[in-house]
C-alpha cells in the first residue's frame, strides 16, 4: 500500500529528530502522552494523525513545528 508523500515525509522527520535526540519510540510515545505503535504509523507515514498530535510530539522533541500555507500556483 502505497501512503501520501506528505505523511511520509512527516514521518522521517519524526524519526529523524527522535534518533537525533537519542530517543527510542517508546521514550517518545511515553514523552508526549501517546502510544509506541502511533508513533511507529506515525515514522512509516501510515497514520492520518491530528494536528494535535503532531503538536505534542514536537513538544516532546523539544522543536519548532512550522506549517507554511501558501497559494498554490
Amino acid at each position: 500500500m502505497t501512503h501520501p508523500t506528505h505523511l511520509v515525509s512527516i514521518g522521517l522527520n519524526v524519526k529523524r529528530m527522535r534518533e537525533a535526540r537519542g530517543m527510542t519510540q517508546s521514550e517518545l510515545a511515553e514523552s508526549s502522552a501517546l502510544r509506541q505503535a502511533t508513533i511507529a504509523d506515525i515514522e512509516l507515514g501510515k497514520s492520518n494523525f491530528e494536528i494535535n498530535t503532531l503538536v505534542r510530539i514536537c513538544s516532546a522533541l523539544n522543536c519548532y513545528l512550522d506549517i507554511n500555507i501558501s497559494p498554490a500556483g
